[in-house]
């Protein structure tokens, strides 16, 4: 007990006085084009590139301006690193903004990470940590949930945190954008899977936006084992109450691969206790006993689906005898608030073995997003569905290999929502050639646009523009060795090009060019020179009035 009060103090006072770094990376590759379509998915993104840290357990969420806040833990020695990152461009850079030590001994299981509030004096991040105990022989572990100013990062309060038990999972949703009835501002609600005599799954839930949690409940308790957990909010407009959706794993042993899934939702309320906990997998005999790693999305908006209701999808795991490998299942219910009246689909028709999903809601678009990890062809696809279900085992792919690189074994891929792009992005774990992780970050959204012809990394030709940020105008210089055709296009941060600088044959020497930039919004933007044989790597102006 008194490693875990000791834990979750050091968490507080480590991260407020732990270094504090300003280092971005840009990463400059260009995306290809795709044929009568907008770019899709930019160049994978290294989030903080230290090569010596084996980054793990990437968590990343979206603040009401779009800028993306995370966390991800590594060790070195005995310690256990948390670093607290930022991203205030669309994930373009990002910028470790506190870094500290957990106390010694301690392995970071899971992270969960929300930020809420609708501007920079009220946002607030909420963090949610469950660790394990690496040196003494008890099974015991530690949860820690605490509260973070956001701008400027600090601490801001320990939320709760129980020092006896031996704890598996976390998670926690809020009803951001749509608010629960009740609630003041908002809600939040934080889940945890727990180990005693038997194993219970607690609920933990704030009506005042997450000034407190005293609110606490026991959704289930069982003689099985309790693992894996997952949580969403989902409303419509039949049904603004508003409602906490759960989903968990539940083992006949604790050397188990497999188990059972489970869901539940609070009834009448978002506070309200919990229904009655349905076993999915019992629908379908090949389904029994045979899941694991669930995962929830729930409708969250203020429209109803076709049914005049809400609707609510599990993904698992699902282990197939026949092929001595997992595949994705999952069961929807589109009238989540109201019925068990649960249906089985089925992700991808592939034999290809695929692990660790996990799921979101779009509410600008109305529909769920998923990703997943194909261990077979190491690839991490992006898939889309309405909410309706229609045609269920028939998903939209956006892309069926969102990472550039292969070199992924356990990646635990996310997918979340761009509060101002109001599309997907995703982040996951890429493995060094060291064996150590790193963590990789990109988006629908397409960080970068897309240019036909070779990348010429290390051309004769070189571009600066000045003065830089600027104003009203802005002044590119370039200096040939020959005489070419050169290009010199302009480009927002979503990938469009907004303007073209110059497209004219020039002749050997040097060259200064003016450009207008008065009409166009303060913003950060790219710039990307180009000859008939290939393009140099984008560079990055900024406007400031």
């Amino acid at each position: 007990m008194k490693r875990a009060i000791l834990f979750t103090i050091c968490n507080l006072l480590l991260l407020s006085t732990g270094l504090l770094k300003s280092q971005t990376f840009l990463n400059t590759s260009i995306l290809p084009y795709q044929t009568n379509a907008s770019p899709v998915f930019g160049k994978d993104i290294v989030i903080h590139d230290m090569p010596d840290r084996d980054q793990r357990n990437i968590a990343i969420c979206s603040a009401f301006n779009g800028w993306l806040y995370g966390v991800h833990s590594y060790l070195d020695g005995d310690l256990n690193y948390i670093s607290f990152i930022r991203s205030v461009d669309e994930g373009l850079t990002w910028e470790i903004i506190n870094e500290g030590s957990s106390f010694g001994g301690y392995l970071t299981l899971r992270y969960d990470i929300i930020v809420c509030g609708n501007n920079l004096t009220d946002m607030r991040i909420f963090l949610s940590q469950v660790a394990m105990d690496t040196i003494s022989y008890e099974k015991f572990g530690v949860l820690f949930n605490g509260r973070y100013f956001a701008e400027p990062f600090a601490p801001d309060t320990y939320l709760f945190g129980d020092a006896v038990g031996w704890y598996k999972d976390v998670a926690m949703a809020y009803d951001k954008n749509f608010p629960a009835t009740n609630s003041n501002p908002f809600s939040i609600a934080i889940l945890y899977s727990k180990t005693g005599i038997k194993d219970s799954l607690i609920f933990h839930y704030s009506e005042n936006g997450g000034q407190s949690f005293d609110n606490r409940r026991v959704v289930t308790v069982s003689n099985h084992k309790i693992e894996k957990v997952a949580l969403a909010f989902g409303r419509s407009a039949s049904y603004p109450e508003g409602r906490y959706f759960a989903a968990w794993e539940e083992k006949d042993t604790p050397n188990a691969t497999t188990g059972h899934i489970y869901t539940a939702h609070t009834e009448p309320y978002f506070n309200s206790p919990f229904t009655t906990p349905v076993c999915l997998d019992s629908l379908d005999s090949y389904y029994i006993n045979r899941g694991r790693n669930p995962v929830i999305a729930c409708q969250m908006s203020n429209n109803d689906n076709n049914y005049g209701n809400l609707t609510e999808v599990v993904l698992f795991e699902r282990y197939v005898p026949s092929l001595a490998k997992y595949d994705i299942a999952g069961f929807y219910n589109t009238q989540a608030t109201t019925s068990n009246q649960f249906q089985k689909f089925s992700i991808s028709s592939s034999q290809d073995n695929k692990l660790q999903p996990d799921i979101n809601f779009n509410s600008y678009k109305s529909e769920f997003m998923v990703t997943y990890f194909d261990s077979t062809t190491r690839k991490l696809p992006f898939l889309t569905h309405d909410i309706n279900m229609t045609n269920p085992d028939s998903w939209t792919v956006v892309s069926s290999c969102y990472n550039d690189s292969t070199n992924i074994i356990k990646p635990w891929p996310k997918v979340e929502l761009s509060q101002s792009k109001q599309d997907g992005f995703n982040v996951w774990t890429q493995e060094r050639s060291t064996g150590n992780g790193m963590s990789m970050f990109d988006a629908t959204y397409s960080t970068y646009t897309g240019l036909e012809g070779k990348i010429n990394e290390n051309s004769e030709i070189s571009i600066r523009a000045f003065p830089n940020p600027c104003d009203n105008k802005i002044t590119m210089f370039f200096n040939l060795k020959k005489a070419e055709k050169i290009s010199i296009r302009l480009f927002n941060t979503a990938g469009l090009c907004i303007g073209t600088v110059t497209d004219n044959f020039f002749s050997e020497g040097k060259h200064f060019i003016n450009y207008d930039t008065s009409k166009l919004p303060q913003s950060t933007y790219y710039f990307i020179l180009s000859t008939d044989k290939y393009s140099l790597k984008p560079g990055k102006i900024t406007i400031i009035r």
